[in-house]
């Protein structure tokens, strides 16, 4: 039997905001082409002073604009006080009508009461961009409407006292951010990258092969390509679980891992996870670890308050029970495998007393009993100890569909028991295969219980079917097959037929 799938992801959306990626050139360039044509008709506040449509407009224009503001103007009135030509204000009007700000009636033009309360990107820049500074960074107009669109969000992520805050001081020093952005001379942050995109109107990030490495300065970068495969977004599953688990209890201050058990295992399975990497130094890429933290909801990764994070039960609850009776034991698995043998059994150690409280509250769960937390003499490290005979039962509990194959059939049995009585028994092919029975005697039972009421509502006396319980039982059982009434009714007319023949033969 296979674990219920129950895979989720961890999209690049979702990723911490500083994370940075590498764009596949083609997918740069299509990103950063549609924001910068979309940008300028995106809608901002503005607190307009007093000359802003002259600023905005030119000297004629903005006295259009004045006019307009006033009242109700006519045509012939805007032209002769512009001094433009009739086809020149006429152009003019229909650009303002385009933008949704002008009024017309009975030959009059006005503007809207919120006219410029509101104005385009566009606008915007071209009232408040300094030409000097502009010139000075080296960015075009373009570039700069990004970083007003970018600008707020920005501020969002980046508190003031943080060091990647005083990088950006201002929109010009953003937009030359951007400018190196576009042509690829340095990666996009995600932050920046999700607000794009909300421009862009695509799934690009989602599209294979789009991202070709990410990182988080100065930390090792990240190929999602592994083995061939693209490994983007990231799989949440057991394994994933496991890794963190590990990380929490092992990983040192500066993300070195040099625990000599199970480090194969773990940095075999990072690259399965995330893609390739350069683990010659044993350090884990710090935007792995921030990727993990953001998941599972952690503020770091620190072996003095590790916990089981609320993520993995919540996964758990997802599942069958048989699934999370697996899925439980194999993380308690893993946890011993990390740990040392003691009196037959293993002790397991970890500097956080609640994560071994959590340890023992899962091996209740699992029918195993609470373990007793003990601080360590004279170390900083509390104990928890757990027998040999009880690790044998979680080895075929995380194993259930190997131990016994036709567990997957019988676990169909509607509002079945099955998970709850295997617990408390050895987990041996033995003991499923006799609670197993036991549920298919009882659900033949109810279905027989159902057909006897239906038929003695008509039929007196009313037919003893119990008496074929456990033959009928047995039936299915020899033929790996679920009982349904249609076919319970079946075998049972079956049986008094063959009983009168006797009776009368």
């Amino acid at each position: 039997m296979e674990l219920e799938t129950s895979e989720k992801h961890i999209r690049v959306s979702d990723f911490p905001p500083f994370v940075r990626v590498a764009l596949d050139q083609k997918a740069r360039r299509n990103i950063f082409s549609r924001a910068m044509k979309r940008v300028g008709e995106v809608k901002r506040t503005y607190e307009k002073p007093d000359n802003f449509p002259v600023e905005l407009y030119g000297k004629k224009k903005g006295k259009i604009i004045r006019l307009l503001s006033e009242g109700p103007q006519s045509a012939a009135h805007l032209i002769e006080a512009s001094e433009l030509s009739p086809s020149a204000v006429y152009h003019f009007l229909g650009n303002l009508n385009q933008q949704g700000i002008l009024e017309k009636r009975q030959r009059q033009y006005s503007l809207k009461e919120d006219a410029f309360n509101v104005l385009s990107l566009s606008n915007l820049v071209k009232l408040e961009e300094d030409p000097r500074l502009r010139r000075k960074y080296g960015i075009s107009v373009k570039e700069l409407e990004l970083a007003f669109y970018l600008w707020d969000r920005f501020e969002e992520v980046a508190p003031k006292e943080r060091g990647y805050a005083q990088t950006y001081n201002s929109t010009y020093t953003l937009a030359d951010a951007v400018h190196r952005w576009r042509t690829g001379r340095t990666d996009t942050p995600i932050w920046a990258l999700k607000k794009l995109i909300e421009l862009d109107e695509s799934d690009i990030l989602d599209n294979r092969n789009s991202i070709v490495k990410y990182h988080l300065p100065p930390g090792i970068p990240v190929n999602p390509m592994f083995q061939g495969e693209y490994k983007l977004p990231v799989a949440v599953d057991s394994t994933l679980d496991r890794i963190l688990i590990q990380l929490l209890q092992k990983l040192s201050k500066n993300h070195l891992y040099t625990f000599p058990k199970k480090r194969k295992w773990l940095f075999e399975n990072l690259h399965e996870k995330f893609g390739e990497f350069d683990d010659s130094t044993s350090r884990l890429p710090s935007a792995i670890t921030v990727i993990l933290k953001s998941y599972y909801g952690l503020h770091r990764l620190k072996r003095s308050s590790a916990r089981i994070p609320s993520k993995i039960p919540d996964r758990w609850s997802t599942l069958s029970p048989v699934d999370q009776m697996q899925e439980k034991s194999q993380l308690l698995l893993h946890i011993i495998s990390l740990s040392s043998k003691s009196n037959g059994g293993f002790e397991i150690t970890s500097r956080s007393e609640s994560f071994l409280q959590d340890i023992s509250n899962l091996s209740s769960d699992l029918g195993l009993g609470m373990l007793t937390v003990r601080k360590k003499h004279k170390r900083p490290h509390f104990r928890a100890y757990l027998s040999e005979n009880k690790t044998v039962t979680l080895r075929r509990y995380a194993s259930l569909s190997q131990v016994y194959p036709e567990l997957d059939l019988w676990m169909r049995i509607p509002l079945n028991q099955i998970a709850q009585k295997i617990l408390g028994t050895d987990g041996s092919a033995h003991a499923i295969e006799r609670v197993c029975s036991e549920e298919l005697v009882r659900f033949v039972e109810s279905i027989i219980y159902s057909l006897q009421r239906k038929k003695k509502s008509y039929t007196y006396p009313a037919p003893d079917y119990m008496q074929y319980k456990e033959d009928i039982s047995h039936h299915f059982w020899e033929n790996k097959a679920l009982p349904t009434p249609k076919k319970v009714e079946e075998l049972l007319e079956m049986r008094q037929a063959e009983e009168e023949n006797l009776l009368y033969a």
